[in-house]
């Protein structure tokens, strides 16, 4: 009998993690770790979820760092290849009066090279939710193909799939990512999208209106967030409002996807969509108070003491 070389999971991530440069005054420039998925596993993971990382990284120093926090979080990382294919992709934050701006470099990156072959079976047993994002699918043609190959081997392994839409106009256009959002919205049982997203990838602001057009792609369970106020949960059911929880705006870099995350991991733990959702408006709230992408994601005792 074979052994698996996967550990069993709470939430497995598929997508691209990041190296961070963040200009935080004139003279400091501050090394960190980003890429959407990747801070939605460390989110879960701080929030006391066994998570995973699914992706490919470069053979290079940046990898090394992203690795290591992966050892510090707990995060498991049997399912990371470090590839030749292409460097760790990186970006550079710049903070200013308007916000904060970001230069990405990325194109050519090993995560960029990922396609459907890279996939196995195996990989997608024993997981309770596979979490995706539209950036999966943008960074390439051969990532957006696994992205819905990822999505069909998790379901036909017993799997829920999330997916957060993540529309990033300067990686494709909004009309790509509705033609992207038609091949994996059948495959997704919990979609996050926020509501500037939502906006500009349906021309309509109507909440009834967002969330019916998901149900009718195909998703079970939309948590549209709605960024100071809150969230809504929608399911067959009904819909509920969440309330925000009040913060103090610092850096809203990786907010969504911390409330990805703990939502994920609350979601795995009770099936309780409402108390989830409350529960990553208080994750949320507490990652803007901080600069930076997993720096700024907090633990499960201080979402405890915030909820309190």
């Amino acid at each position: 009998m074979t052994t698996s070389p996967y550990q069993p999971l709470d939430i497995l991530c598929f997508g691209e993690p990041m190296f961070e440069f963040s200009w935080v005054d004139k003279d400091t420039i501050r090394p960190g770790i980003g890429g959407d998925v990747s801070n939605t596993a460390v989110a879960a993971a701080r929030a006391g979820a066994k998570a995973g990382m699914l992706t490919h990284l470069g053979q290079d120093n940046f990898a090394d760092h992203i690795l290591q926090l992966y050892a510090d979080e707990g995060i498991d990382a049997t399912r990371v290849t470090q590839s030749d294919t292409g460097p760790t992709g990186l970006y550079f934050i710049e903070y200013g009066p308007d916000g904060h701006r970001f230069s990405y470099r990325r194109a050519g990156s090993a995560a960029c090279h990922i396609g459907p072959d890279d996939l196995t079976a195996e990989m997608f047993e024993n997981i309770g939710v596979l979490h995706i994002s539209g950036i999966t699918q943008a960074i390439s043609l051969s990532s957006r193909a696994a992205t819905v190959r990822a999505a069909e081997l998790a379901r036909a392994a017993g799997a829920r799939v999330s997916f957060d839409t993540n529309l990033r106009l300067n990686l494709w256009s909004a009309d790509e990512a509705r033609s992207a959002l038609t091949e994996i919205l059948p495959l997704v049982d919990i979609v996050f999208p926020s509501i500037e997203d939502a906006e500009a990838l349906f021309g309509t602001g109507s909440i009834n209106a967002i969330c019916d057009r998901f149900h009718a792609e195909g998703a079970d369970l939309v948590v549209l967030t709605l960024g100071e106020k809150g969230a809504v949960v929608a399911d067959a059911t009904g819909r509920v409002n969440i309330s925000p929880v009040p913060a103090t705006l610092v850096d809203a870099t990786g907010a969504g996807d911390t409330f990805d995350g703990a939502f994920l991991a609350k979601y795995s733990r009770t099936s309780d969509a409402v108390a989830a959702a409350q529960f990553a408006c208080a994750a949320a709230s507490l990652s803007v108070e901080n600069v930076g992408a997993a720096t700024s994601i907090p633990t499960l005792n201080a979402i405890q003491t915030r909820r309190a």
